[in-house]
C-alpha cells in the first residue's frame, strides 16, 4: 500500500508542476491584464531623435552636391566629414577641363594638350630636394564601409594616399572630403583572382576570358566613375596580372590616360615590374601589405620591415586595409616617423618611370 501511494504522490506532484507551467506560459486575458495594471504609469516627455549622422551628412551632401565640369570646379562642394581641423595641403581642383574628355559613361582623364598629366597635376606638393628615406601608405577599398571610411579620412595625415572602390556610394563627395584632407587619391580596378569564381572581383572586373576591347570599356566604366585620382591599383588581379597579353593593353590605355599603375603585387608572378619602365608609364609596386594578419604584432612587424626597406633603397611602398587596429597602429607609428629619420610620401613621390628605348 505504501508503494502505491507513493506512486500516486508522485504522479499528482508531476501534474501539479506541468499545470502550474502551462498557466504561467498562457495567462488568461484577465491576469495579463492585472499584470500590466501593476507596472508603473507615468508620462516622461521626449526630445526628438536625433538622426544619425550617417543620414544627416548624405541629405546634406545631397542637398548641397552639384559639379560644373565645364568650369573645372565644384559648385555647392559638399563633404561626407567636417572640414579637417588639422592643416593640410592644398590640392588642384577637379575636374580641370583641360584634363578630361566627355563620353557617355563619364568623364575620362586625358593627357592635356601642353602634356600635362592627372598623376602629376592632382598630386599632392611634396619638396623633391628631400633626401630621407620614403615611405608611402595606401588604404584601399575605402568607400564600402561608411564608418571606417571616414575613420581614414579624418584621422589619417594627408600624406597617406587613399584608394577607393570604384561601386562605392556617394563616390564623388568622399573624394572630395579625401582631397580636401590633403590626400591623393587612387582608384580600385577590379582584376580576376586565381581564385575565381570562388572569390569575384565584382561587376566590370577585368577578365582572361573576355577579349582586350570588353576589358577596356570595363576599364573605361572605372575611370568614368570620379574625377581627380592620380592613379589606379589593382583589386585582386593574382591571375589577370600575372598575363602579358590581358596586361599589356590595360597598361597602355593608361599611360594614354596619364595615371599611375599601383601593382599590389597580388602575386609574385605579375608582369607589372617587367612591362611598365618600358611603356613610360609611372608605376609603383607594393613592397608590403601591412594587415595579412590582423594582430597587433603582425602589424607592428610589417611596419618595421617596411622601414628597413625604405632606408637600404630609399623608398617603399605598403598597403593596408581600414581596420580599426590598423588605423590606430599607422597612427601612432606614422608619429614616430621624424625621430626614426624617415619621412611619410604621397605615392607619387615615390613613382618610377623610365623612358621607353
Amino acid at each position: 500500500m505504501s508503494l502505491y501511494a507513493l506512486l500516486g504522490a508522485t504522479c499528482l506532484t508531476i501534474l501539479l508542476f506541468l499545470a502550474t507551467f502551462v498557466w504561467l506560459q498562457v495567462p488568461s486575458d484577465a491576469i495579463e491584464a492585472e499584470l500590466w495594471a501593476m507596472r508603473p504609469n507615468y508620462t516622461k516627455k521626449m526630445p526628438p531623435l536625433r538622426r544619425s549622422l550617417h543620414d544627416a551628412v548624405i541629405k546634406k551632401a545631397e542637398a548641397t552636391a552639384g559639379r560644373d565640369a565645364d568650369a573645372g570646379r565644384t559648385v555647392g562642394k559638399s563633404s561626407l566629414l567636417n572640414s579637417p581641423k588639422r592643416k593640410s595641403a592644398v590640392l588642384h581642383p577637379h575636374p580641370d577641363p583641360k584634363l578630361v574628355e566627355r563620353t557617355k559613361i563619364g568623364l575620362l582623364p586625358i593627357v592635356g594638350v601642353d602634356g600635362r598629366q592627372s598623376w602629376q597635376i592632382y598630386s599632392r606638393p611634396f619638396n623633391g630636394l628631400e633626401r630621407r628615406p620614403r615611405v608611402a601608405i595606401v588604404i584601399t577599398g575605402l568607400g564600402v564601409s561608411f564608418n571606417a571610411t571616414k575613420s581614414v579620412v579624418g584621422i589619417l595625415p594627408g600624406e597617406v594616399t587613399l584608394a577607393f572602390a570604384p561601386f562605392a556610394q556617394k563616390l564623388d563627395e568622399w573624394i572630395d572630403s579625401a582631397r580636401g584632407a590633403g590626400h591623393e587619391v587612387l582608384i580600385n580596378l577590379p582584376m580576376e583572382p586565381r581564385d575565381y569564381p570562388r572569390d569575384d572581383p565584382g561587376p566590370f572586373g577585368l577578365f582572361m576570358a573576355h577579349d582586350t576591347e570588353q576589358n577596356l570599356r570595363r576599364l573605361d566604366w572605372v575611370l568614368g566613375r570620379m574625377t581627380g585620382y592620380v592613379g589606379v591599383t589593382n583589386y585582386m588581379g593574382g591571375r589577370f596580372t600575372a598575363s602579358q597579353t590581358a596586361m599589356r593593353p590595360i597598361l597602355r590605355e593608361l599611360r594614354r590616360r596619364g595615371l599611375i599603375f599601383l601593382d599590389s603585387m597580388r602575386t609574385a608572378a605579375s608582369v607589372g615590374p617587367k612591362l611598365a619602365p618600358n611603356m613610360e608609364l609611372p608605376f609603383v609596386k607594393t613592397d608590403k601589405v601591412l594587415d595579412k594578419v590582423v594582430s597587433r604584432t603582425s602589424i607592428d612587424f610589417e611596419l618595421a620591415e617596411i622601414e628597413k626597406i625604405a632606408k637600404i633603397r630609399g623608398s617603399a611602398v605598403a598597403l593596408a586595409h581600414p581596420y580599426p587596429l590598423t588605423v590606430r597602429l599607422l597612427q601612432r607609428w606614422i608619429g614616430s616617423l621624424d625621430e626614426k629619420g624617415v619621412v611619410l610620401a604621397p605615392i607619387t613621390a615615390v613613382a618610377v618611370k623610365k623612358k621607353a628605348r
